[in-house]
């Protein structure tokens, strides 16, 4: 019994200190928050394009101002553009529900460099996103937690 209480105080602090290196970036032109590791550093803020990386992993993130985008071309558009950008393998494809957002993500590899892609659509406005996080080995579960922190707020 003293083993698994301690296990479990052990990973009560790993999760802990995991969820205490990650900050939250603010998108200020779409009103879109996002969670990443403190060392990020934003390179790019315009109403164009987002970017911010660390040495292991990079998101990108352009908008579409479309109202006349619905949920049900996300799922094709996300893997037209897979295809489009040359991806070697998909790994995983699924429709995405994060806070106000609905789309699509796919996760794959090209030239042996791994990336969650994704189409976001707000659903209590026009914005819509494409989200790209390149991730280096072993940082597949960081890449994933990124891409469920997004959430839209009121700017």
């Amino acid at each position: 019994m003293k083993l698994s209480a301690s296990f479990f105080v052990l990973f009560v602090l790993f999760t802990l200190n995991l969820q205490a290196q990650m900050t939250e970036m603010l998108w200020d032109d779409h009103g879109v928050a996002f969670s990443v590791p403190s060392s990020f550093k934003e390179t790019t803020s315009t109403g164009e394009e987002y970017t911010a990386s660390n040495d292991n992993l990079m998101l990108s993130i352009i908008p579409i101002q479309d109202e006349n985008l619905d949920k049900s071309h996300m799922a094709q558009a996300t893997l037209d553009m897979a295809k489009e950008l040359g991806y070697d393998s998909i790994e995983a494809a699924d429709e995405a529900e994060v806070d106000d957002f609905i789309g699509y993500f796919i996760k794959g590899t090209k030239d042996g460099v791994h990336a969650v892609v994704m189409t976001l659509m707000d659903v209590e406005s026009s914005t819509n996103l494409i989200v790209v996080i390149v991730y280096a080995d072993g940082y597949a579960n960081q890449a994933v937690e990124i891409a469920e922190s997004f959430r839209a707020y009121d700017k």
